[in-house]
């Protein structure tokens, strides 16, 4: 449970931490895009976490599968939503920043484990 926290918490400050670092760099209108990339990494993640998480997914090898399936089919649905939504809401759109911002926070699910290995 620490483990999936502090790896959704990494992959938050990624996000966070890079739109700032836009923001002071080139302005709100590339830092915007840069975090909705970044939640749009983090959101569908947290919710295949609590799929997998929930006290009726540990009561069996099946339910846990099944969570499995289900949360992973969540985060694709979820991902593919946000995603559509910003491109039909956010003007200007700047894709460049969102997909950095959604790639950026992806990657520190990895580098998020390299570091919890030792624990």
């Amino acid at each position: 449970m620490r483990t999936v926290r502090n790896i959704l918490l990494a992959q938050l400050l990624t996000g966070l931490v890079l739109a700032a670092i836009v923001w002071i760099w080139l302005g709100s209108e590339r830092a915007v895009p840069t975090l909705i990339g970044g939640l749009i990494g983090v959101v569908p993640n947290a919710f295949l976490a609590a799929r997998l998480m929930s006290p009726r997914a540990a009561s069996s090898a099946q339910s846990l599968l099944r969570a499995g399936w289900i949360g992973e089919a969540g985060k694709l649905a979820i991902a593919a939503v946000m995603f559509a939504a910003v491109f039909v809401t956010l003007k200007p759109l700047h894709p460049e920043f969102l997909f950095a911002g959604y790639i950026a926070t992806i990657l520190a699910l990895p580098v998020g484990l390299l570091f919890d290995r030792g624990r």
